[in-house]
């Protein structure tokens, strides 16, 4: 569950910490600028794409930093640990970075990462619901997962997924290791053209001597 929301420069919003209690929470107002800017900055956790035309108007660049506790979630930490992250207590910290000038971060806790990797995670633990869109429906990935579900086939989806992630880094490793088979039968060509060289030029022993001498004749005749 999303436990905290902090805001920053994004927007109109100066600094906003948004804290949240287990169950539901209901955000009321007059109008919807002040809530349109909480949903459109959580939409930067989910994979929207960021423009600079959020950052607030003075400031070198908008964040906005999300917790969420992972605790009854298992599926999304076993997946943020696959990604390599390490988390804290059960929380997932998940963070965008939009500068004025255009340059755009993340980072899952303190780790920086890419913009997509936050939107993978935070796609799993965030569903704005639109008034012309049920957007957990529309992504291929929940659609697999309902269908799985719905077929009583969840386990085996599971285990399939953990048989490719094997086969994949098998597949790795065979490439790494063909790699390599290239690059010493490579140096092996280049060894033996060389020794090829060596042995058509029909080098003798002290031939080096001899050869400083005649070149040292030589010098001294052109004087």
């Amino acid at each position: 569950m999303l436990v905290e929301l902090h805001i920053r420069d994004y927007a109109v919003v100066d600094d906003l910490t948004l804290s949240l209690g287990p169950g539901l929470n209901a955000l009321t107002g007059e109008t919807g600028a002040g809530k349109s800017i909480i949903v459109g900055a959580l939409s930067l956790l989910i994979g929207e794409r960021a423009s600079s035309d959020v950052v607030r108007a003075g400031a070198e660049r908008a964040s906005v930093e999300a917790v969420f506790d992972l605790e009854q979630l298992p599926a999304v930490r076993e997946r943020a640990e696959e990604l390599g992250f390490r988390l804290e207590d059960g929380l997932l910290i998940l963070r965008r970075e939009v500068a004025a000038a255009g340059r755009n971060r993340a980072w899952v806790g303190g780790s920086p990462t890419t913009a997509g990797v936050v939107g993978e995670l935070g796609s799993s633990l965030v569903d704005l619901h639109g008034q012309h869109e049920h957007q957990t429906l529309l992504r291929a990935r929940d659609q697999r997962s309902i269908l799985d579900a719905y077929g009583g086939s969840t386990a085996l989806a599971k285990e399939v997924a953990r048989r490719y992630r094997v086969l994949e880094g098998l597949r790795d490793q065979l490439e790494e290791r063909e790699e390599k088979q290239r690059i010493v039968e490579a140096r092996e060509d280049f060894l033996r053209f060389q020794l090829h060289e060596i042995d058509e030029a029909g080098l003798e022993p002290g031939e080096d001597d001899r050869l400083e001498v005649e070149i040292g004749r030589h010098e001294n005749s052109e004087e």
